[in-house]
């Protein structure tokens, strides 16, 4: 299962990182603990890998 990041996301979907976060159901409290469990500074979050693929198809469809 690969990863991805909000921000490789937004980029595919040519959207903005709040779109992806606001599609995905997440919150920015989750995402900076993400951030800070695999080693990023909080204000980082947008680059962790933590949407499966199956929630990006998810989001593209939210999106579409």
């Amino acid at each position: 299962m690969s990863l991805h990041s909000v921000s490789d996301v937004a980029e595919h979907l040519s959207v903005t990182a709040d779109d992806v976060i606001n599609a995905a159901g997440l919150t920015l409290g989750e995402l900076e603990h993400a951030a800070e469990q695999h080693g990023f500074c909080v204000t980082c979050y947008r680059l962790v890998p933590v949407l499966s693929d199956r929630e990006v198809q998810i989001i593209t469809a939210r999106l579409s």
